[in-house]
């Protein structure tokens, strides 16, 4: 077989490897998620936790990537002896390998670039990674071609870590199977590295992939790389010699720098993995102590980096306030943890520091819905994309390594419900054996009280309240926010972002207070610290949380009353403001009163809505003003609706408009209130639901909010 004269796809397909080709028109045109593509039994290896159209090699792994080396080669190898599906893994990776290794390692010589340039700039989405193609780049979601400079650069730091994930992988071969030919194969591509270590002209600053973090991870697979074949005759001692010099030493003196000036953030995670790993390999103490050590490495980010109380125990919350980043910076603390296991590290006694650890694996389980999907917060992620299953790798390592009783359960729901294959490389090195019955899913309400997350839940109706401290960075000014999902949808999410590079209004957007579900005020951010009061566990579910900032203080309270979501909004300053309350959700909105008018107007004395900044992703409007009730509704699907009762104690500005979503072109309609003065309350009933609605009226009746159904039913709603 000529590799070079076919596609990556017609390869796969030859190889009777079924559909794992990166780019399939088939599901560009489909539209499909990644959870429905996992659902609709496709069984696909996913490279890249950010797109749900990307698909690999088992040999690929996943990205955010385990970082793991020959400490592993003796369990996997108990595993293939025994367990039969380890058995079939391998013979997977073997059937993979011998395909890839028809030519060298694939480590184009070009400057490497920024992730986040690897999005179309035209719709937010994540680009179709192909390594057979470099000068364009399809956008899934239109089925149209890009490309630019930035574009290329990020595809070449893309292919450098494919090609070194997959030549850890065919490490792993050669640890288990003894066969020389992949030594030979990944000697190849060591010394393609140390020669593209030597480019100095692609360096941007001190980094050689772009930037310190990046650099972090090539040094950590790199390390593991080299461990598992360092005793190969592969090697001469001119390469063994050329690897610790020009590639370790090289960088090595950055990264202890990078780690003493910034001990506390997701590079330092990469940082301190890649010390723990190249110090254990090339038996440098100076590197792992750096690693591990009192103070920095993995004691510092374990006791600063999560959210915790007072008394500085933690719900397991990464403290960037994002979603994504939490388990960005879970994999290479797995790796320092398996490292100072390997060397013996004092620090590994430490029960109580690995305690919270554990808990970084239990705050996501806590606000997933039934279907496994995990809400946006903060950066990074699109809402139909982010989802357990993506992250089976990390929870592989926390039912085998960690908790079996507390995460093999929901390590089985999550292969329950994606329908995925086992065995993957993390199954093999760190995963249990065989796996318990599936469950471990929450089917109450919960909370993350370090963090102020509460997660409402009752059947399929779930509905997150988000209050605490807005930290900047990766965090959005988005507190007193709810999202709602119902029948197995996402309804009113978090957008999340795209990748950083699309246009700079665009991602503006996204992190504004007015993309999300929440309150603000003279059309600016609420970037206060809001304080949550949970009662999710009572007869009569409920939470409030407060804030102060630029002088105006916001309260929400929601009652959680299935099939009913009722909010109390209360705003008060002692100067004149414009308070402001918005609310998105899939489906076209339509309101029944007050009788709206196409575009923007003065109402109320107030100026126009904003058109400018974030307000610009705000289109197709129609406004008017009412001293009345609000009614509308959301045509979420065919089968899904929500219904929206409200009103205000003072005239209200009503504005419905088209807002973008992530990607740029899965819209939502979103509700948009405004009303001036230096006092506002405003009642909401949200009814996700099949039929018609059962709301006949809300009004306020002294410090409740009174709901009137159809029929004559009558519910008081007040929080004490």
């Amino acid at each position: 077989m000529n590799f070079d004269a076919i596609t990556r796809r017609e390869f796969i397909a030859s190889a009777g490897l079924g559909v794992a080709a990166a780019m399939l028109p088939s599901f560009a045109a489909s539209n499909k998620p990644a959870y429905a593509l996992e659902e609709s039994g496709t069984h696909p290896y996913r490279p890249y936790t950010l797109s749900p159209y990307d698909k690999g090699m088992m040999i690929e792994d996943a990205w955010p990537t385990i970082f793991f080396g020959d400490e592993t080669i003796g369990e996997i190898k108990r595993k293939v002896a025994k367990l039969d599906w380890a058995k079939k893994a391998v013979a997977r990776m073997v059937k993979e390998a011998e395909g890839v290794m028809l030519k060298g390692p694939q480590l184009p010589v070009e400057r490497a670039g920024w992730r986040h340039d690897f999005y179309s700039r035209a719709t937010g989405e994540h680009l179709l990674y192909d390594p057979d193609s470099c000068d364009k780049f399809l956008d899934p979601s239109t089925g149209k071609y890009e490309y630019d400079e930035a574009q290329r650069r990020a595809w070449a730091l893309l292919t450098h870590e494919r090609t070194f994930r997959m030549m850890r992988s065919v490490g792993v071969l050669y640890g288990v199977t003894g066969d020389e030919r992949y030594a030979s194969w990944i000697a190849d591509g060591m010394r393609q590295a140390v020669e593209y270590f030597k480019h100095d002209e692609f360096m941007k600053g001190s980094a050689l992939y772009f930037q310190a973090l990046y650099d972090a991870a090539i040094l950590m697979i790199l390390a593991n790389i080299f461990s598992l074949t360092k005793n190969s005759s592969a090697y001469s001692k001119q390469d063994v010699e050329n690897i610790r010099v020009g590639i370790f030493e090289k960088d090595m003196g950055e990264m202890l720098d990078f780690l003493s000036k910034n001990p506390g953030g997701n590079m330092s995670c990469y940082v301190a993995g890649a010390l723990a790993c190249s110090g254990r390999v090339f038996e440098r103490d100076d590197w792992t102590n750096a690693a591990t050590g009192e103070s920095s490495g993995a004691r510092t980010l374990l006791t600063t980096s999560l959210y915790q109380d007072k008394e500085k125990k933690t719900d397991g919350l990464w403290h960037e306030g994002t979603m994504f980043y939490h388990f960005y910076s879970m994999c290479p603390l797995v790796t320092v943890r398996e490292q100072a296991v390997k060397m013996n590290d004092p620090i590994i006694k430490d029960a109580a520091l690995w305690s919270r650890f554990e808990e970084m694996f239990a705050a996501p389980v806590a606000l997933v819905d039934e279907r496994l999907r995990l809400p946006l917060i903060g950066d990074l992620g699109a809402p139909k994309v982010m989802n357990l299953a993506a992250y089976r790798h990390l929870y592989e390592y926390a039912a085998g390594q960690i908790n079996f009783e507390r995460f093999g359960p929901i390590l089985a729901a999550i292969y329950e419900r994606s329908k995925a294959m086992r065995g993957e490389m993390s199954a093999l090195a760190f995963g249990p054996d065989s796996l318990p019955k599936p469950g471990g899913t929450p089917k109450k309400s919960t909370l993350l009280p370090c963090a102020e997350i509460g997660t409402f839940r009752c059947g399929s109706l779930q509905v997150l309240f988000r209050a605490g401290r807005y930290r900047g960075g990766h965090d959005h000014p988005d507190k007193l926010q709810i999202t709602l999902s119902a029948f197995g949808q996402p309804i009113s999410p978090d957008l999340g972002t795209p990748g950083y590079s699309i246009l700079p209004i665009v991602q503006h957007y996204h992190r504004a207070t007015v993309a999300h579900n929440t309150l603000f005020s003279d059309e600016t951010h609420l970037k206060g610290t809001s304080v949550l009061e949970w009662r999710g566990d009572e007869e009569n579910p409920r939470a409030r949380a407060s804030v102060v900032d630029e002088g105006v203080r916001y309260q929400r309270t929601v009652f959680f009353s299935p099939p009913y979501v009722v909010l109390l909004d209360e705003y008060s300053s002692d100067d004149d403001h414009r308070f402001g309350w918005a609310y998105h959700s899939y489906g076209k909105l339509s309101v029944a009163s007050p009788t709206l008018e196409g575009g923007s107007k003065e109402l109320l004395g107030m100026p126009a809505l904003r058109s400018d900044g974030p307000f610009s992703m705000l289109t197709d409007r129609f406004s008017g003003a009412t001293s009345g009730s609000i009614r509308g509704i959301w045509n979420v699907s065919r089968a899904i609706k929500l219904h929206l009762l409200s009103v205000a104690d003072a005239p209200t500005e009503v504005t419905c408009c088209k807002s973008i979503g992530n990607p740029n072109t899965d819209n939502l309609d979103c509700l948009i209130l405004r009303s001036p003065g230096k006092s506002l309350r405003i009642a909401t009933v949200l009814e996700p639901s099949r039929v018609d609605s059962t709301l006949e009226s809300v009004k306020f009746e002294d410090i409740s909010v009174a709901v009137g159904l159809r029929g004559g039913g009558r519910r008081i709603y007040t929080w004490d």
